[in-house]
């Protein structure tokens, strides 16, 4: 059986970002930063983004099913099995371990230490001719994650937008009470991609859309702005394709000071991307770029929850094992 994915491009609409309790530089609270396309954009990590999803599973009652939960109050985190020494995919399995794997170094940690050890005791020793051999622990256990998440980046340039505040309540003497926060009116996207082949339980596969189409608050860095990291557009492809193609093809269009999905558009007609793999759903569905979309062949609905079970329908149509991923909604 060929190895199917599930990619997708999401672009957020448009709001004011800021990061109120993270790094700073002096008094000033700052935001990620990539360049991209030679110019300056904010950022947010997708290991923020991948911590979303997956609380986005505790906060659905799932908790029983997952092995890792957070305590928001306490800010901790707990796991149900943390060396993983249950895992079987013969049976059941945890829906955070089977989307988006893990990995217990402690067998490859105790090498290193062993190592460590015997180099010290070696350089106070003359050399020997006889070779020393030491056990060496079991292989690590891991899971490659199914699920590859992309950093989002800002859609627009970032132009220096800056904000002056003061700590509100009694001022004492000696202590810093103005600051400045960076902030960032813009969109932001983000791309991901889902090896279908390798989630144990397909019926997973279903969870990470409703939290991809309906995601928790994002951190930014070391804090949480409001902001709606929700699609207001998205793209996705079914594939046995092992490129995705469609990373990040939303752009600035400065012009318009809107966005624009004409590099998608060129790709199809190019013949790089089959018109009928693609699947679009959202604002982008009611622009001319969205009906020229529609006209080459691509699957175009107003909302992005038609578009996620679209998804879902063609998933669960691969093959037999992929029958438990109904195409309802979540």
């Amino acid at each position: 059986m060929a190895t199917h994915y599930l990619y997708g491009t999401i672009l957020t609409g448009e709001a004011v970002a800021a990061n109120n309790r993270g790094d700073n530089i002096g008094n000033t609270t700052t935001l990620q930063k990539v360049f991209h396309q030679d110019d300056l954009h904010t950022s947010v990590s997708a290991e923020a983004i991948r911590f979303a999803l997956r609380y986005r599973l505790q906060l659905e009652g799932l908790t029983n099913n997952l092995n890792r939960t957070y305590d928001p109050e306490g800010g901790k985190l707990y796991y149900q099995d943390e060396k993983r020494t249950n895992w079987n995919p013969e049976g059941e399995v945890f829906i955070d371990d089977d989307l988006m794997g893990f990995m217990n170094a402690e067998a490859a940690k105790k090498e290193r230490e062993d190592e460590d050890t015997e180099g010290d005791a070696a350089a106070g020793e003359t050399a020997k001719a006889t070779k020393r051999t030491r056990p060496k622990g079991k292989p690590a256990t891991k899971r490659p994650s199914p699920l590859a998440v992309g950093r989002a980046v800002s859609l627009r340039p970032y132009r220096g937008e800056i904000s002056f505040n003061a700590v509100s309540g009694e001022k004492e003497k000696g202590k810093l009470t103005l600051y400045n926060a960076e902030m960032h009116c813009t969109e932001y996207q983000y791309s991901f991609g889902l090896n279908l082949n390798d989630v144990v339980k397909k019926e997973n596969i279903g969870h990470l859309i409703d939290a991809i189409i309906d995601p928790p608050p994002v951190a930014g860095n070391h804090a949480r702005f409001a902001y709606d990291f929700s699609p207001a557009s998205i793209v996705l492809r079914v594939t046995s394709a092992h490129s995705s193609r469609i990373q990040n093809c939303f752009e600035h269009d400065e012009e318009n000071r809107s966005y624009t999905a004409e590099r998608l558009i060129k790709r199809i007609k190019s013949g790089d991307i089959p018109a009928s793999e693609l699947i679009v759903g959202g604002e982008l569905a009611s622009t001319p770029e969205g009906a020229k979309l529609k006209e080459l062949g691509t699957e175009v609905f107003p909302g992005v929850k038609a578009a996620a079970n679209e998804a879902r329908k063609r998933i669960a149509g691969i093959g037999e094992e992929f029958d438990r991923l109904s195409n309802n909604g979540g």
